[in-house]
């Protein structure tokens, strides 16, 4: 039964797993998609083309209806009510409780359309009733350690000369100082560098999947470390997905991992390397503060909510940057895990940029894409500041 939509005419916000179940499972007529991430613009799914707000802006009608799908709803509201004026526009997720996958033509594995659907779901709610104790994901850095060094990597791995492991008492420790006062995550992902390098990562895997504050646990690996699979046994559970970057030539032991997690009927996803951007510089720009502002209004990462050392960050760049002092230390940059509730959501609603968004080159949605994966020879140079990070740590 297809959902309905009181609107004859409609354009879909979003061209990910969610706007194309979208585009086969409402009633009305879809005239195609919207989408900020440059590299979509050619793509096309059932015959309905992908258009950047600018090219759509010419040939939406008044009446037409624009239908929210993605995830990061409080990012596409306003730049619908400030250059579509004319059209109405509904979130996707406040149309569905617990929706199956049903029709199904998106290519992907219904449980995947309905991790995605719930996901839509939930973020659209909790933004439209104004809850800000719920947040749809944060990344925790359980290891800055890399079995790879590739010269662009957004989360800086590529410049730490002495990369260590959190251990599972700081990871659990700050997590519950998060959710002392959030209500509800998501999605937690744990990434890195690469998590399997940290000997706690099975003890933390199942704090994880038995904790009530989260729904789905992503564990974001490139496959290079070989599984465990006798530490596996309690991992059969719809809470946990894995995340795989195939750097094909540059790890062993990919189909190694994908073996184990068949054979284990553990749910895992695994792509090439996509859509790197230059974004993993670190630099002394000089910017304005309208230029800050500009760049974090753009960014595609700015909710990327990553727990590092005790502190909240918006993104895994002002994280590491940090950690590794190449930035000066600014408190703006994040917030104690530790500080009351008020100041925790003013850091995730309300600021307009970061101190640290003069150092980044930005990382819009329609930045040029760059060949990823590229090995630098040795851990990169970068100006160190002397800050007191380490001690407010």
């Amino acid at each position: 039964m297809k959902i309905d939509i009181k609107k004859e005419n409609v354009w879909i916000w979003g061209i990910g797993a969610a706007g194309k179940w979208a585009s086969d499972n409402i009633n009305s007529n879809v005239k195609g998609f919207i989408d900020s991430g440059a590299a979509k613009h050619n793509l096309k799914y059932n015959n309905l083309s992908v258009y950047s707000p600018e090219n759509v802006k010419k040939i939406i009608k008044d009446d037409d209806l624009i239908l929210v799908t993605v995830l990061d709803i409080q990012d596409v509201i306003p730049i619908i009510e400030s250059r579509f004026i004319n059209n109405e526009w509904s979130a996707f997720g406040e149309l569905m409780a617990n929706q199956k996958a049903g029709n199904n033509l998106t290519g992907v594995s219904d449980e995947f359309v309905e991790y995605t659907l719930k996901a839509v779901e939930l973020c659209h709610k909790n933004f439209l009733n104004k809850n800000d104790k719920f947040l749809h994901s944060v990344d925790i850095v359980i290891s800055e350690k890399c079995t790879l060094n590739c010269k662009d990597c957004a989360n800086l791995m590529q410049y730490y000369k002495n990369a260590k492991n959190i251990n599972y008492e700081m990871v659990v420790r700050d997590f519950e100082n998060l959710t002392n006062k959030i209500e509800h995550v998501f999605e937690v992902r744990l990434i890195g560098g690469e998590p399997f390098f940290n000997k706690d990562i099975y003890k933390i895997i199942d704090y994880f999947l038995e904790s009530k504050k989260i729904t789905k646990l992503v564990i974001y690996t490139n496959a290079t470390i070989p599984l465990k699979a006798e530490l596996m046994k309690s991992y059969v559970t719809p809470k946990l997905v894995f995340s795989i970057t195939d750097y094909g030539n540059l790890s062993k032991n990919t189909d190694k991992v994908i073996g184990v997690l068949k054979e284990m009927n553990i749910a895992y996803r695994a792509l090439p390397p996509n859509n790197w951007t230059d974004s993993a510089t670190i630099k002394d720009r000089k910017r304005s503060e309208p230029s800050m502002i500009d760049i974090f209004e753009r960014c595609c990462g700015k909710n990327l909510f990553t727990i590092m050392y005790g502190k909240l960050y918006r993104c895994p760049f002002v994280s590491n940057a940090e950690r590794l002092h190449a930035i000066p230390y600014d408190e703006k940059n994040g917030v104690s895990l530790e500080a009351p509730l008020e100041d925790i959501i003013n850091y995730t609603t309300k600021i307009k940029y970061l101190p640290a968004c003069n150092f980044c080159n930005g990382r819009s949605h329609d930045a040029p894409e760059i060949v990823p994966a590229i090995q630098a020879k040795g851990k990169l140079p970068f100006k160190e500041y002397s800050n007191t990070f380490e001690k407010k740590s």
